[in-house]
């Protein structure tokens, strides 16, 4: 079985008010590589920062489609919860 390439880190807080924080790891690269990072008040924020970092800093198709993807899961997700069932979920 082939190892995936890229890794999403998620740092979720438990404070009230602060930022999730997520970060893309090259699992290419020895010793292993932070492409880039993102954080914002949820995780469809964190990773909508993380993707407009990666796109600003003209980083490979690769990271951008894999976080483009992560994203379109993400999103479909939160949409078909109930509302008021919006938050955190498992993976």
């Amino acid at each position: 079985m082939a190892q995936q390439r890229f890794n999403l880190v998620w740092d979720r807080p438990f404070l009230p008010d602060a930022k999730t924080h997520v970060s893309l790891f090259d699992g290419s690269k020895d010793p292993l590589h932070v492409v880039a990072s993102g954080h914002g008040a949820g995780e469809v924020s964190a990773l909508s920062d993380l993707l407009a970092a990666l796109r600003e800093t003209h980083e490979s198709a690769g990271a951008i489609a894999y976080v483009s993807a992560e994203f379109a899961a993400l999103t479909a997700q939160v949409r078909e919860q109930a509302p008021g069932q919006i938050g955190r979920y498992s993976r």
